[in-house]
């Protein structure tokens, strides 16, 4: 049985210890160009996280290289007779292009760090090791496997990840997701998944002065099934559909032979996924408004929802009261868009996410963070890791 005053003592002193130490170090990944698919920049990341990873004492560290990717990393600490399994996950890459770091270095403002990635997610990589490596030093590492799990290509919907997940995810028994935490510091249960559409239409060209009435727009067709899909909303579910770019390439003097719509749609849960799939059913049978074109609606493939479910408001229940140790409210909460919890839960394996730092304004090159969440993050890691062992999901 964990001894309360101790714990709080020791997540406190420890969060305290590594401040600066995560600081530094976020620094230095800021100074790296790690977008998606960038190998060498995903190199450099690596090395750095393999780093901080190799201080924690008996961790097996194993590195996965994805050609045209990168490295994903697995790393796991285990005890010689575990009662369980759990995952901890960040990703190490950015939306960001080549050139841009330099374009936006890493400065410190007041009360926030700014640099570009340090918040979604390498403030969550640092969390993570940290409170790992803390508990560890004080030897109150609840009796479980932990295995780290830092990916290279979370942005673009992990295609190389996903092989990870499925490796690792089995018989784990939660997953903690270091996505960073928003909105009075709350702890996601949930997250939408999305659909993704194509609506391409075969028309027939001709001049728009000369001959129009010979024509048969696909344009205006794809303008029709647009409207199709927007009017099968349902905002009560919050399944909406939003189209991206319309690709033609005809001149306006002709009238188009060929285009193309791009549209996605947010998802809460799979029987979301199934409606969806009916409503571009629907859409695709629909009688043309152009007559003579060719009209093909499909969905092309679906990123998974992370459904609210009674065990992942267990995990998120103790969260929660390792949090009320030290005052520190954390309200449940949704978000409508996806990270690798989806992914992670959809397997079945309870999940929280939004355990790391507190963010603002990521995906754009003014991201920044609090200074101080990263200590009161770690501090927070370290008590669920201190209390696991006798805490009881509910």
């Amino acid at each position: 049985m964990y001894e309360k005053e101790k714990l709080i003592a020791v997540a406190t002193e420890g969060a305290a210890k590594y401040r600066d130490k995560g600081l530094d170090i976020l620094k230095k990944f800021a100074g790296i160009d790690s977008g998606s698919r960038d190998v060498e920049g995903n190199a450099k990341v690596t090395a750095i996280v393999e780093e901080m990873l190799s201080e924690i004492e008996g961790i097996k560290i194993e590195k996965f290289f994805y050609e045209g990717y990168g490295y994903n990393i697995v790393a796991k600490l285990t005890p010689e007779n575990p009662t369980g399994k759990i995952i901890l996950n960040a990703h190490m890459d950015t939306v960001f292009k080549k050139g841009d770091c330099e374009k936006h270095p890493f400065r410190i403002e007041g009360d926030d760090a700014y640099g570009l990635g340090i918040i979604d997610c390498k403030g969550g990589i640092v969390v993570a090791i940290h409170a790992v490596k803390i508990m560890q030093e004080r030897n109150m590492l609840p009796n479980k496997e932990i295995c780290f799990i830092f990916n290279c290509d979370e942005e673009i919907g992990s295609p190389t990840g996903k092989e990870i997940f499925e490796k690792e995810g089995p018989g784990s028994e939660m997953a903690f997701v270091f996505e960073p935490s928003r909105l009075d510091d709350g702890i996601l249960t949930s997250r939408k998944g999305s659909g993704s559409i194509t609506i391409d239409v075969v028309g027939k060209r001709a001049h728009s002065g000369v001959n129009y009435l010979d024509g048969r727009s696909a344009i205006m067709e794809v303008a029709h099934r647009m409207m199709l899909l927007y009017e099968s909303n349902l905002d009560d579910r919050g399944i909406q559909f939003n189209v991206g770019p319309v690709i033609n390439d005809d001149p306006t003097n002709v009238v188009s032979g060929h285009a193309q719509a791009k549209v996605s749609v947010r998802v809460k849960n799979k029987a979301d996924m199934a409606t969806v799939e009916e409503i571009v059913k629907r859409v695709n049978d629909a009688p043309a408004y152009i007559p003579d074109t060719v009209t093909k609606v499909t969905v092309d493939g679906f990123s998974v929802p992370m459904e609210k479910t009674p065990e992942n408001t267990a995990v998120y229940e103790m969260v929660k009261f390792a949090g009320s140790l030290i005052g520190y409210d954390l309200p449940e909460q949704s978000t409508g868009g996806g990270s690798d919890a989806n992914k992670l839960n959809y397997m079945g394996i309870p999940s929280v996410d939004a355990l790391g730092p507190y963010m603002y304004e990521i995906h754009s090159t003014n991201e920044h963070m609090s200074i101080a969440s990263i200590e009161r993050r770690t501090r927070l890691f370290c008590l669920v890791l201190g209390i696991m062992d006798d805490y009881k999901l509910k």
